[in-house]
């Protein structure tokens, strides 16, 4: 029986220290098999490789002396065993040649199609979460098409203890390998759901008590503005913005002060701003 991949060929690789060891960490997108540079006498720089023989299983081997940059051996055979997933020595060309990467830092692991949290549970979630006043925050994207941009924002709401992220099915990058190498391993700590429509998704969140916040760089009122509240901040598209049928359900629009010639930001530095804002008041109203 053919297993589904996350992509074809090499697409349904994800690289590199930190994006692997959150997958394995966060247990719940269980990857087919891992695969590690056996030669391991690479630069100790914390870039490179994983800095400790894993094939080697039958003694213990401390990482090479570069600090943080290493991974610990055992936690890779502990999460691996503990998880039932194939532990196998591959050779740092070997890695590249199946990811079709140079950065991915001796650790690779084949994928399934990343797991997406249901909607309908999703907002069911939201709904208990605000009804015990937690005043969830979550992060609507309206089309976006660029996988770093994807992976950045994902990687910026985790780390500000967003609730969720919502995308459209279709029109929109998914959770891709490149997603998953950008955000870090993020896509592994929050949930990421998907939409047929995201009018009647944001119809459903007013309908839980949420207000729509729309990052704009044509409004007027400023990211101070927020509530603290439940609250749905929309980021659009990194050409078009947000489509007009979904600005035209938000209840505000907000734009980012700027004094530079340059007059804009990127998708994902925008939703930086605007998360590290959101989060900062919630804190304050929430000492």
């Amino acid at each position: 029986m053919t297993r589904p991949l996350l992509g074809n060929h090499n697409r349904c690789w994800i690289w590199g220290r930190n994006c692997v060891l959150e997958t394995l960490r966060g247990g719940r997108w269980k990857p087919y098999e891992v695969r590690v540079a056996s030669e391991n006498d690479l630069a100790p720089t914390g870039k490179e490789g994983i800095g400790t023989r894993l094939h080697d299983r039958g003694t213990r081997r401390d990482p090479l002396p570069a600090g943080r940059g290493f991974i610990e051996r055992d936690e890779i055979v502990t999460l691996c065993k503990s998880r039932d997933i194939p532990l196998m020595d591959d050779t740092t060309k070997g890695l590249e040649k199946l990811c079709r990467a140079t950065d991915h830092q001796g650790i690779i692991a084949k994928m399934p199609p990343f797991p997406y949290a249901a909607i309908e549970e999703l907002v069911s979630q939201l709904s208990n979460l605000n009804s015990q006043s937690a005043s969830p925050l979550i992060v609507l994207l309206d089309h976006l098409q660029d996988a770093h941009n994807f992976g950045a924002i994902i990687r910026t709401a985790e780390c500000f203890g967003i609730d969720a992220i919502v995308i459209p099915t279709s029109g929109q990058v998914g959770v891709t390998s490149q997603v998953a190498r950008s955000s870090s391993g993020a896509v592994n700590h929050l949930p990421i759901a998907r939409c047929d429509d995201l009018t009647e998704t944001i119809s459903q969140l007013k309908s839980e008590g949420f207000r729509i916040v729309a990052a704009s760089e044509k409004a007027e009122a400023r990211p101070e503005q927020f509530v603290t509240g439940p609250t749905a901040i929309v980021i659009g598209n990194e050409g078009v913005g947000i489509t007009p049928a979904v600005l035209a359900e938000c209840d505000l629009s907000v734009a980012i002060p700027m004094s530079g010639r340059v007059g804009s930001l990127n998708a994902a530095v925008a939703a930086g701003i605007l998360l590290y804002e959101a989060s900062r008041q919630r804190m304050e109203s929430n000492p």
